[in-house]
């Protein structure tokens, strides 16, 4: 099996002994299964070049090691050509490959890329920027972007910068005035939060942000109409006690464009977790089926399309009982 794999190791080294003992540990993890794959250990702004070069090359799979934005990186690599998307959760959080059923453990999910089966899910973008899990504007981008200078002054990691960096927005609360438009629905508000899913995230008593389908082919957009802090905390808890449905001031569409205006104005926008500036509007929209990438054969998969569901199979059967 053809496979390569490229590592995001951020803005660090990636050279002596401590790549060489990553990339050990990488080529280790697929030895146990009898595959010994091509292995990158790059920096962050190399990524994409590097994964244009693997794809280039031909393989069964590029698996990507990092966290959900270098992901989502990848993804939009990926799915311009013909090759499969393997999964090794590497960053703080990977809740694209919880979504998946991935394990978040290196052996595991190697596995999962080997022995696995592959299926077809959605991929979303805005403004040709593609993303796996979701996209904001609001509260959590000026969030983040705090955080990561939190972490570049003073040394710390994600975990301990977040809640410095969320009381310190908290306290500041910025609001837009936005227009929002999709699926025939006008909203003109004043807003400190918009989200934007990868398909349904729910939000309710019985979780919040997890997905049960990346298949659906939809845009899940939340938007808070709170212009304080009271005000905001009222919506956020109601929401998680009675559900976003049952939460007057939480609007929510489901659609396959949604188009975000605030004025001529540049906005910080949290893709997939990394910041990035773009310039109003901001236009969203889904491709169903779009991204092949590698699952548990013991997981319940995501349903694509129907295309994508009879390509699917007939690779499942071209492979005299080895799953494609």
């Amino acid at each position: 099996m053809h496979v390569e794999v490229v590592v995001n190791c951020g803005a660090g080294s990636v050279e002596g002994d401590e790549a060489a003992a990553e990339r050990e540990r990488v080529l280790a993890a697929f030895a146990a299964h009898d595959v010994e794959p091509r292995v990158q250990l790059v920096h962050g702004e190399d990524l994409e070049a590097a994964l244009e070069e693997a794809v280039g090359r031909g393989p069964e799979v590029v698996a990507v090691g990092g966290g959900d934005g270098s992901l989502g990186t990848a993804a939009a690599v990926v799915a311009a050509s013909d090759v499969t998307l393997g999964v090794l959760p590497m960053g703080t959080f990977n809740h694209f490959a919880k979504d998946l059923g991935i394990p978040v453990e290196l052996e595991g999910a190697a596995e999962v890329v080997v022995s696995g089966r592959t299926t077809h899910i959605d991929l979303a973008e805005v403004n040709d920027r593609a993303f796996v899990n979701n996209s904001s504007i609001g509260l959590y981008p000026v969030m983040v972007d705090l955080r990561d200078d939190i972490r570049s002054t003073r040394g710390w990691g994600k975990v301990r910068s977040a809640p410095v960096a969320a009381l310190r927005v908290l306290r500041r609360f910025p609001t837009r005035r936005l227009h929002i438009s999709g699926d025939g629905e006008r909203w003109h508000l004043r807003s400190p939060f918009v989200f934007v899913g990868n398909n349904a995230y729910e939000v309710g008593p019985r979780g919040v942000g997890a997905r049960t389908s990346l298949a659906e082919g939809v845009l899940c957009c939340y938007v808070a109409r709170a212009e304080s802090r009271l005000a905001f905390a009222g919506l956020a808890v109601r929401a998680l006690l009675r559900g976003a449905s049952s939460t007057p001031r939480l609007e929510s569409l489901s659609t396959d464009e949604i188009t975000v205006t605030a004025g001529d104005h540049r906005l910080l926008v949290a893709i997939d977790g990394e910041v990035v500036t773009l310039r109003s509007p901001l236009r969203y929209e889904v491709h169903p089926g779009a991204l092949a990438v590698r699952v548990p054969i013991g997981e319940e998969p995501p349903t694509g399309p129907p295309e994508a569901a009879e390509a699917e199979s007939g690779a499942e059967a071209d492979a005299d009982g080895r799953v494609g």
